[in-house]
Order: C-alpha cells, then structure tokens, then sequence
C-alpha cells in the first residue's frame, strides 16, 4: 500500500512537471552593440532578444516588448529602424520608448528573435541604464491582453547601459548647391541629424586667393533626424563674369565645427542687357532686343495672375514677337529666362 501511494504520487508530480514544461514562457534580453559606446551624432544598435523558453508556441500578437532609453539617445526614425525582422511590427516611437509586436509571427518554443533598434547619440553622459520589458497583447490584434499561459514575469524584464561620447559634429549634409536668380547666387542646402547643432556660417571665396569671408549666419533648426531645407541669398556681391567658391561652416552648440565641401558657382552675368520696344504694343508687334545671352532664353508673356499668354524662344539680336489680336488689351509682364539664372520681368502694355 505505501509503495502504491509512493508511486501515485510520482505519477502525479511528473504529469504537473510535464504540464509546465509544455506551457509557454516569454523572456527578454537587453543588449548594445560596441561595448555600449555611442558617439554624439553617431549611431549605435540595440539588440533585443525576445526569447520563449517552453515548449508550445506563442501565439501571434501576444507579445508587445518596449526598449526605453535615456534622454542622452534618441531612437532613429521608422523608416530608419532597418533591422526589424519579418513578422513583427513597430508600434510606436516616441525617440525614447519603442514598441514591437510579433504581429504576423508565431513563437516557436525554446527559440528567440533577435530584434535590432537603432539610436543615435544625443549628449555625453557617463553609462546610463535602458530597459527592455515585455507586455503582452490580446492575440488577435496587438492590443493589449493578458501573458501567455505559464509565463514567468521574473525573466521579462531586463536592463543593461549606454555611454554616450564627443564625438564627430551631429550634422548630417545631404546636399549643397546654388542656383541664381536674377544673376544673384541662391544657397541651398538640405540637413538630417540635426541634434545639438547650432548655426551654419557662409563663407565665400574667389580662385584667386585663398582668403575666406563670413558673408552670412543661419541658425539651425535643430530638428532631430527630421530632413531640413535652409536657403540663403548672397545679395552682397557684384555682377561678375568669374567663379565664385562658397562654403558652409556648421558649428555645434558645444563650439565644435566641420566644413562642407567646396562649391563653385560661375556668375555671367555682366554683359547681359534686355530693351523691349515699342512699350505700350501697338499693331501686334513686340520686339526683344537681347545682348550677352548665353545658352537657351526663352520670353514668356504672362498675365498679371501669372497665366501663361505665350512662350518664345530668343537669341542674341532683334527678336520679333507676335502679339496676335487675340490676346486682350491690358498689362502683361514680359519674363526673360536664360538657364545661367537671367530671370528678368518687364511690364508690357498692349493696345489694339
């Protein structure tokens, strides 16, 4: 009789043993990538390990993991978090707390998804603890729920830290170029990874010398990795027929500076003149006499609305244009534009 009950009980203890190793359980893991070192400016990736470690499978969004970082980092923009793996989805991005979910993927037992986010460093700071933790959704959207059945909380927490170093000016050019408008250079220039920036200088210089001159100032933005768009007008110079070099010097907040490229813009602009005659217009005819074009110009009537009456294209010389009676009497403006940036407008009266 004793040895029947030993064995009941056995019997017992080893079905709830197999019941509980054939439960689901959800764990996490918290790891950066480079020792945990991040430069100001740069980028560094976080790994995310959410694990099971049962053996049924966990059903697809159930789990809602979320990494929240310190405010020396900031998280990359969605479309910039490249290595998120196949079934699972971003939720929400704040720059400081980011939410996955396994939102098309089933998690097989005794397995584990390696889940990479990027950040960007912000601000030097000695290591700092981040967290990762999981939540849990409702198994049919990513909704929250309730954990999944046999899950130990004790493992779906984790932490681990960042350092945050000086590191290379956080500004990220994408382009600089110049076009002219009325023979006066135009600077543009496009910027993502704007943290801790602080101004733009524009310099100008000449191939003659390899002198420098602060034309200018634009205070940045500052708008994270959003893309931003700056322009600036160098209306201090004299028409010219020579290559003129500009640049950008970009400063952080923290006094530290770095240089664009060299751009030069050629300005021709000297020797071009344009006398429209008779003005008002009489007898449908309208003459553009043009000196010093170089390249396609192209005369375009406009309304004053901006409606377009009628395009031509002009050379060097007398050119004749046909004001036909069925454009109306009124005022007009006569827009010259060659593509070395002449952009010149007359007011035009035509009588009939």
């Amino acid at each position: 009789m004793t040895q029947f009950k030993f064995t009941f009980f056995f019997l017992i203890l080893a079905f709830a043993t197999i019941k509980v190793i054939a439960q689901s359980n959800a764990s996490m893991a918290v790891l950066p990538s480079n020792s945990g070192i991040v430069a100001v400016g740069e980028t560094n990736d976080f790994l995310m390990f959410v694990g099971n470690t049962g053996m049924v499978s966990i059903a697809v969004s159930k789990l809602r993991p979320i990494c929240t970082v310190p405010p020396t980092v900031v998280f990359l923009p969605n479309d910039q978090q490249t290595d998120i793996p196949a079934g699972w989805t971003i939720l929400s991005n704040t720059g400081t707390q980011l939410r996955v979910c396994n939102s098309s993927f089933v998690v097989p037992g005794q397995s584990v998804s390696n889940i990479i986010l990027k950040v960007r460093g912000v601000t030097i700071s000695p290591a700092t603890t981040f967290t990762g933790q999981i939540n849990f959704g409702n198994g049919t959207t990513c909704a929250p729920g309730t954990q999944v059945a046999g899950n130990n909380s004790a493992d779906d927490f984790a932490t681990s830290t960042i350092e945050v170093i000086a590191g290379v000016l956080p500004v990220t050019l994408l382009s600089f170029n110049a076009t002219l408008s009325n023979c006066q250079p135009v600077l543009k220039w496009l910027t993502e990874s704007e943290i801790n920036s602080d101004r733009f200088e524009i310099e100008r210089g000449n191939l003659r010398n390899s002198t420098w001159k602060s034309i200018g100032l634009l205070s940045a933005k500052g708008n994270g990795g959003a893309k931003t768009t700056y322009n600036f007008l160098d209306s201090d110079l004299d028409n010219t027929s020579e290559k003129v070099l500009y640049r950008l010097k970009m400063i952080d907040k923290d006094g530290q500076y770095k240089y664009s490229k060299i751009l030069p813009v050629l300005i021709n602009c000297k020797t071009k003149q344009v006398e429209v005659y008779p003005n008002p217009v009489k007898d449908g005819r309208l003459y553009v006499n043009l000196t010093g074009a170089n390249g396609y110009t192209e005369a375009t009537l406009l309304s004053l609305t901006g409606q377009v009456i009628m395009k031509q294209v002009i050379k060097n010389g007398t050119n004749y244009l046909n004001i036909s009676p069925g454009i109306a009497a009124g005022l007009y403006l006569l827009n010259i534009k060659d593509e070395n940036g002449v952009d010149k407008k007359t007011k035009v009266l035509i009588q009939h």
